[in-house]
């Protein structure tokens, strides 16, 4: 008889723990808002998706956790999803769930020709929305602007791809919501890259052994003291898009970016003109200048650098690093504000060696002069001034134009306005 309540209790726990919902944010939530979400996490795209008409529409993003909410830093992981992209069906959807959990059993999504869906090429994850995420805006699931209702926590499945294995669905992605109806959407496939990043999904303890690119940060950004954003590395130059994540909406009408050098599947240079004054006024070809460059590089040792920025000196007093062979090298430097960097007019990558500092001051980019090889180089400075240590990545690339070297001499600045400038646009 005894025995028998003893296996009463320990089945009534057993049902209470298979009824427990898994919210496996609990206890790491001591306080919430927006400046407490950039403090403790990191979002970043894995994927961009297109509409209907088979334009870019946003896309589908991994959300971070880095430190918890004492401000202790973790080793980071994947803990929840979000997103901003268009269904195929030109639905508006944008949802962020910080706590979510895997589902084995998933509702499959409603497919034509109904039966086709290929389940065991599929992972779904279960969208959370505890009632403090919610109310303080960490949580939230919109169609077309409207708010969804949610069910005691639960908001909808995500159902993702597991890789370009998935045949014609490689590039379907779905969220089937609590009402069972489903929402498709037309991104990328899932990737390598994703599918080592998927390795810390919900695995606290640093023993996934990640310590890759977590991917661009969008949305609210990264915590304080992390790296600032990344551009999206691409195995080919001709799609890499230089320019800041989440710059304002007037960058592409003051800034023209334009490749310089395509480093080979290594990534690419581009100097930046200014092709409009900063209240839109446009400036015509001639009174047009450079003003900034931009590079993403990475050597045969899968060390990258990327940054941007709108602030250089044609020629530097002093330089950062070393010019990366004995030819001739022009060294145009370049430098980071604070407050550019915070308006999304410049960013840098995360820079090894970087210590007492969040920003770096600014650095050095090597470029050969003329028929002088095609070793190009980014050097950042790891102090305050362009004297001291540097970190510095180098990489092979090849001349996009003739005009580099008299571009990098003669339309850097102000000064180089007018047609006596010798600038050759």
């Amino acid at each position: 008889m005894k025995q028998l309540k003893v296996l009463s209790l320990v089945l009534v726990g057993v049902a209470f723990i298979a009824c427990k919902p898994r919210t496996f944010n609990s206890g790491e939530l001591q306080s919430t808002g927006s400046d407490s979400f950039k403090q403790q996490f990191e979002v970043t795209r894995f994927v961009t998706c297109k509409n209907s008409k088979g334009q870019e529409s946003g896309g589908l993003d991994f959300v971070w956790r880095l430190k918890k909410s004492s401000g202790e830093t973790v080793s980071p992981y994947i803990l929840g999803f979000a997103g901003s992209a268009e269904t195929i069906e030109g639905k508006k959807v944008e949802f962020r769930s910080v706590s979510t959990i895997d589902e084995p059993r998933y509702p499959i999504p409603q497919v034509k020709p109904a039966g086709s869906f290929p389940v065991m090429n599929y992972y779904a994850v279960s969208l959370q929305y505890p009632t403090d995420e919610v109310s303080s805006g960490w949580g939230y699931l919109r169609v077309n602007g409207n708010s969804t209702s949610l069910s005691d926590v639960y908001g909808g499945m995500l159902i993702l791809p597991k890789s370009s294995e998935a045949g014609a669905f490689a590039n379907r992605y779905f969220i089937v919501t609590k009402e069972g109806s489903t929402l498709e959407f037309n991104c990328q496939a899932f990737g390598d890259a994703n599918r080592d990043r998927m390795r810390t999904y919900l695995v606290k303890d640093g023993s996934h052994g990640f310590n890759g690119s977590r991917g661009t940060v969008v949305g609210a950004g990264a915590p304080a003291g992390s790296p600032v954003s990344t551009p999206a590395s691409t195995s080919s130059t001709g799609s890499l898009d230089l320019r800041p994540v989440g710059r304002p909406a007037n960058y592409d009408v003051q800034f023209r970016h334009e490749r310089i050098y395509d480093c080979n599947g290594n990534g690419g240079v581009d100097v930046i003109w200014r092709k409009a004054t900063a209240d839109g006024k446009s400036l015509d070809v001639q009174s047009q200048y450079i003003l900034g460059v931009a590079a993403q590089v990475k050597d045969d040792k899968n060390n990258l650098l990327s940054f941007s920025t709108v602030s250089m000196d044609g020629a530097p007093a002093f330089s950062a690093g070393t010019q990366p062979s004995s030819a001739s090298y022009l060294r145009p430097a370049f430098e980071f504000s604070e407050e550019e960097v915070k308006s999304k007019l410049s960013f840098h990558s995360p820079i090894p060696g970087l210590t007492g500092r969040t920003l770096a001051s600014g650095g050095t980019l090597w470029i050969p002069s003329e028929s002088s090889g095609n070793g190009v180089a980014v050097a950042i400075s790891l102090g305050a001034s362009l004297r001291g240590p540097a970190y510095q990545v180098t990489a092979n690339c090849t001349a996009k134009s003739a005009k580099i070297a008299n571009w990098l001499t003669s339309c850097v600045g102000r000064e180089s306005v007018g047609s006596n400038s010798g600038c050759q646009r």
